[in-house]
């Protein structure tokens, strides 16, 4: 990272960007005046002033009485720890206000609420969210070994510690294999019998949970990367999750 990517750095957690300029002149110069300072940053000298009295209010620097006042950054754990914590108060206090909008939100009488995702990590993060709120029983299918690997894995082995029954589903080997070394229970299923060639991968949990994924193939052009819908809670995804319950009834 360069001077440029520091000030942008520190901006992004909070400071103006003549403050960031300041902050990181000081490291550069020790104890300095405000026109040291502006002789090796691009803070004009009538800005220095607002810039230190900024980093004074946040702890950030000390200052030193005298004709010139002079400046020194605190240690720099220190500095770290209170923009670390600034950043954590300022990230607490918005997502208090946005749960409690949340909380006052009417609910949605009878509303199918079906969502869509595109992207093979936005769907396998949505997939290890869905795992981590399942109770009861989890239902995973694919053919693709690096649509099990990683978060979703993870996911679904910890889903399996709690309690939660895991079971997988896959006519690749190679997928076998990978789900068997982790000790969740593993079946398999012919590839005829999958639900169709392009689909990516099958999520079901509890009954009323389901996701699932398709990858790009010549029959379906206008998918240009793996796409997936998925609902909780509605009767669309309780009659997915029955269909999926009939196709792989052995597993």
């Amino acid at each position: 990272m360069d001077a440029d990517g520091a000030v942008d750095a520190l901006t992004e957690l909070g400071l103006s960007t003549y403050a960031a300029r300041t902050f990181i002149g000081l490291q550069q110069l020790g104890v300095a005046s405000a026109s040291d300072i502006a002789a090796v940053t691009d803070v004009p000298r009538s800005q220095v002033y607002g810039a230190t009295d900024e980093l004074e209010s946040l702890g950030l620097v000390d200052v030193q009485a005298g004709s010139p006042q002079r400046y020194r950054s605190v240690d720099l754990d220190r500095a770290h720890e209170i923009l670390r914590s600034r950043l954590e108060a300022t990230t607490d206090r918005a997502f208090s206000y946005l749960e409690s909008i949340q909380d006052e939100q009417e609910p949605s009488d009878g509303q199918e609420a079906i969502w869509t995702t595109e992207g093979t990590d936005s769907i396998a993060a949505r997939v290890a969210a869905l795992a981590d709120d399942a109770g009861g029983r989890i239902f995973f299918a694919t053919s693709q070994p690096r649509l099990v690997e990683g978060n979703v894995l993870d996911a679904l082995v910890a889903a399996d510690a709690r309690g939660v029954d895991v079971i997988v589903v896959s006519a690749d080997d190679e997928v076998r294999a990978l789900v068997a070394e982790t000790g969740i229970s593993v079946e398999a299923v012919d590839r005829d019998d999958e639900l169709e060639i392009s689909i990516g991968r099958v999520f079901v949990a509890d009954g009323s949970t389901v996701l699932l994924s398709v990858l790009p193939t010549a029959e379906i052009p206008h998918v240009e990367r793996e796409a997936a819908f998925w609902s909780v809670d509605t009767g669309f995804a309780m009659i997915i999750a029955g269909l999926v319950r009939e196709q792989f009834a052995d597993a």
